[in-house]
This record gives structure tokens, C-alpha cells and sequence, in this order.
């Protein structure tokens, strides 16, 4: 097991590490993509920035900080790229989450893996779980494992076969070890975020002791069991939603962020097929400079915001009711479609230039509509749940 960090580093400093990465990484992004996943100098540098351990527990060797840095450091990496970002942000976030298990958990995942845990979750379950003594059995297909290529533990969602009824809430997280995995399906061909290796993986009868389970919604107000080991308040019962919503908006911001660049860019070196001179002359395009680069900034402030408005209620120990919950969703998903905008209107005044492969916008276009497909941050699902809850209707779950 790693030592307690004692010296931890500030989030300031951690958010510079991956600002000072952005660049390194956007050098190898078109190598990310042909790889379909994270590279391993790419992992070396990440570990080495100290960003997968920004909210692990300190008794385990994290820096025990919060949503506000977790979610800065992802932004600032999505600027170079994307799907590393979104490894980061996932896995960063579940390395928090293993610190909500029991310690004996906690001691047998950190005493296996050292310095350089990762982990991985999958919700949503599509199968059951047998209950034996001592714990349960897992066999099934888990899709869209994010970073499985780079993990060391995943965090995969069951029905609990011993309960009743068959909705989300009977269903258990289990922690379950990368060598146990029977197979990993190379299934990761897509449009958008190709490097995030998100494949599936399968199980084959594999035991999983009752301590590695976990009713997560339970525990969105309540300490979980870790809670007894770890004393941050992002161990101590906090709205899963409102965490992970966040981590899904972040890499978006860092794309809409980069994007501007990219077309400030191209803007200076672009001339134009309708006048003679840069289109960085054509008022249409100085027009849209003007407003991308403020709605960019404007998610940026909202994501960040959010974050730190979370973090000093959680710190503060305050229970989130269903508005706060439904309210953090949908802000994230706000923030998400304003990037989704900005990127789409940069590419589209950019030029059939932007089409090619070797342009970073066509890219990022990709990148940002396909974290726009990702259902826990649907603009129209969590603006519908809220409209619910303003008319004293039930919102719809799971994510409420």
C-alpha cells in the first residue's frame, strides 16, 4: 500500500502540470487516434503530473482534493487532447470512488497496485449477479470500459441477484481485478474520442467477496462504509451525479477552449475565397471569433463554478436534495451544448480545410459530439427532469 502523501501539491499546481501537458499531448493526438487508445508514454506523463490521484484518499497515497481541481486538470489536458482527457477525468474521479469502499477493499486494491492505480466504472447493468457465500459471481459483457487497456482494477455494475425488483437501485458496483478479466473485445471503432480505448470487456464466473460490492445509491447522502477511513468530504456521502456529470462536461470545455485556438489560427494564415486579403479581414468570421471565444470562456466559468459551488457545500457537510441534483445535471448538460455549439461554428466557418485529417478542428468536431451522445449529461433528459420536479411531478431516474 503507498504511503500517506504527506507534501501534497496544491490544486493550483496540478492544474498548471496539465496545462504545461496540453501541448505535448495535442503532438500526439493523431497518434492517440491510430492507436485507439492512451499511449504509454502518454500514461508515464499523466502519473507523473500526479493527476490520476487528485481525489484518491490520502491514506492511500492521493492529494484527498476536490471536484474543482479534478475537474481544471481534465479541461486543461482536453486542450491538447480529448480522449486523454477523458481517461483522466473518469478514472481520476473512480479512484475517488474506491475510497467510498470498505477498507479491507481499499487495503487489497492499493496493496496490489502500487503507485498507479486506475480504474475504470461501468453502469447501467445488463446483467445479474449470482449471490454465493461470501460474496457473488460475475459473468457477462461490460461495453464502453474507458482506459481498460491502462487500468488495473474496474468498477462494473450488476443486478444483485439476492434482491428484489430489477431497477438501477437493486443493482451493486463491484470491484473486480484487471487479471480477472476473461477477454477484452478490440470493439472500440468509432467516430469521436477513438483514443479512450472504451472496449468491452467480459467475465467468466469470477468471485467477487461481498466487501468489493457496493449499493452506490445508497450513498448519495449517507457515509458509505469507507467514510469510517477517510476523512475528505468526497468520501463521506456526496451526489454521484453531480460528480460525475461534472467530469463528462470538463473535457468538452477543454475542447471548445482548443478549438477557438485552432481557428484564431487558422483565421491569421486562412486567405479568403471571397476577398482578397486573411479571412481574419471578413468581418463574418471576426464576428464569429469574437462570440466563440466569449461562450467558450462563459463554460469554462459555468463548469468551474458549479465545481466549486459543490465542493464548498460538501465541505460545509450539507445534504443535496433533488433539485441541487437535478439542477448540477442539467447546468453540466447546458454546458455541454454550449460547447458543442461553439465547436460546431468554428468548424463549419473554418473552410473544407478544417475536413482534412491533418487540421485539429475536424477532430475536435468529432470529439465533442461524441461526449454529446453520453446519456448521463443529454441536454433533453436532465431539462426534462427538471421541468418534472418545477410541476411537483416525480423526475424520471436514474440519474435524479
Amino acid at each position: 500500500m503507498d504511503a500517506e502523501v504527506t507534501n501534497l501539491p496544491s490544486a493550483a499546481d496540478l492544474v498548471a502540470h496539465a496545462r504545461d501537458l496540453a501541448p505535448i499531448l495535442a503532438g500526439r493526438a493523431a497518434a492517440t487516434e491510430m492507436n485507439r487508445s492512451m499511449l504509454p508514454e502518454t500514461l508515464d506523463d499523466l502519473r507523473d503530473a500526479g493527476l490520476f490521484k487528485i481525489m484518491q484518499a490520502p491514506r492511500y497515497g492521493g492529494y484527498g482534493l476536490g471536484l474543482p481541481a479534478m475537474a481544471g486538470g481534465t479541461v486543461e489536458v482536453a486542450r491538447g487532447s480529448a480522449s486523454d482527457a477523458w481517461v483522466v477525468g473518469l478514472c481520476g474521479n473512480q479512484n475517488r470512488f474506491v475510497g467510498c469502499y470498505p477498507a479491507e477493499a481499499q487495503e487489497e486494491v492499493y496493496a496490489m497496485s502500487g503507485d498507479h492505480l486506475i480504474t475504470c466504472l461501468v453502469t447501467g447493468p445488463t446483467t445479474t449477479a449470482q449471490r454465493v457465500a461470501g460474496g457473488f459471481r460475475l459473468t457477462g459483457k461490460w461495453p464502453y470500459v474507458s482506459g481498460v487497456d491502462q487500468c488495473n482494477w474496474l468498477l462494473l455494475s450488476a443486478f444483485d441477484g439476492g434482491a428484489e425488483g430489477g431497477d438501477a437501485s437493486a443493482s451493486l458496483t463491484f470491484l473486480v481485478p484487471r487479471d480477472a478479466v476473461a477477454e477484452v473485445i478490440d470493439d472500440w471503432h468509432v467516430m469521436g474520442l477513438r483514443g479512450t480505448g472504451s472496449k468491452t470487456v467480459v467475465l467468466e464466473d469470477v468471485f467477487v467477496p461481498d466487501y468489493r460490492a457496493l449499493n452506490v445509491w445508497n450513498y448519495d447522502s449517507d457515509p458509505p462504509p469507507g467514510a469510517a477511513v477517510n476523512a475528505g468530504a468526497m468520501y463521506q456521502g456526496v451526489p454521484r451525479i453531480m460528480i460525475f456529470s461534472t467530469m463528462v462536461a470538463a473535457p468538452a470545455v477543454g475542447i471548445a477552449l482548443a478549438a477557438v485556438d485552432a481557428y484564431r489560427d487558422r483565421l491569421e494564415t486562412r486567405g479568403s475565397a471571397l476577398m482578397s486579403g486573411k479571412q481574419s479581414e471578413a468581418a463574418p468570421s471576426q464576428i464569429a471569433l469574437g462570440r466563440a471565444t466569449e461562450q467558450a470562456a462563459m463554460a469554462r466559468d459555468s463548469l468551474m463554478g458549479a465545481a466549486e459551488a459543490f465542493q464548498r457545500r460538501a465541505e460545509a457537510g450539507d445534504t443535496f436534495t433533488a433539485e441541487d441534483r437535478i439542477g448540477h445535471r442539467l447546468r453540466m448538460a447546458e454546458v455541454l451544448r454550449q460547447c458543442t455549439q461553439v465547436v460546431t461554428d468554428v468548424f463549419m466557418d473554418a473552410g473544407t480545410g478544417a475536413m482534412f485529417d491533418r487540421n485539429p478542428l475536424q477532430r475536435m468536431f468529432r470529439d465533442i459530439y461524441a461526449i454529446r451522445s453520453h446519456v448521463a449529461i443529454d441536454p433533453n433528459n436532465a431539462a426534462e427532469n427538471r421541468g418534472r420536479l418545477s410541476l411537483g411531478i416525480d423526475p424520471k431516474p436514474p440519474f435524479v
